[in-house]
């Protein structure tokens, strides 16, 4: 009986020490939060004249269906610039201006890419021009189903049909 009260006790103390060490070595395995996962596609800046990013990175999402696909967009422009606004849209175009943060200020140029020749960022007069056109897409059918801002960035939803 004097073996159990002491065998007793002592679970009592290492029961939540083991818990603890435990519970440490599973917050130690996961993974650190951090910044958010780079953007997937990068479109290389063609500078004309001043300081320019090399690249514009876009994460880009498409959802395939039968007959088409929806693609979601959002253009990393907290690389170059703090705030964004939409400025012109309908259903087939879509343009955010963002003013250009003092180190890019000076930028003159534009993103050139003959895949994605759909998406472009434009660099001229102290801010940058965010563009999706749909106009450039050979297809049936495609349209912009939702434009905003979210996180200080532009964020386009978009579809194409056969």
């Amino acid at each position: 009986m004097k073996n159990l009260l002491q065998l007793t006790k002592l679970s009592s103390i290492l029961a939540p020490l083991l818990v603890a060490v435990t519970v440490s070595n599973i917050a130690l395995a996961q993974p650190q939060s951090g910044p958010i996962a780079e953007p997937n596609v990068k479109l290389n800046v063609q500078r004309t004249s001043g300081n320019c990013p090399q690249t514009v990175g876009l994460w880009w999402i498409t959802l395939p269906y039968e007959g088409g696909a929806e693609h979601t967009v959002v253009a990393d422009t907290r690389a170059f610039a703090d705030s964004v606004k939409l400025v012109s849209s309908n259903q087939q175009y879509v343009e955010f201006v963002s003013p250009l943060r003092s180190d890019y200020a000076s930028c003159v140029g534009q993103t050139r890419n003959q895949e994605y020749k759909f998406y472009t960022v434009q660099f001229k007069n102290k801010k940058a021009y965010f563009r999706v056109d749909l106009r450039k897409i050979n297809a049936p059918a495609q349209e912009i189903t939702y434009k905003t801002i979210t996180a200080s960035r532009p964020y386009v939803r978009w579809a194409i049909a056969d």
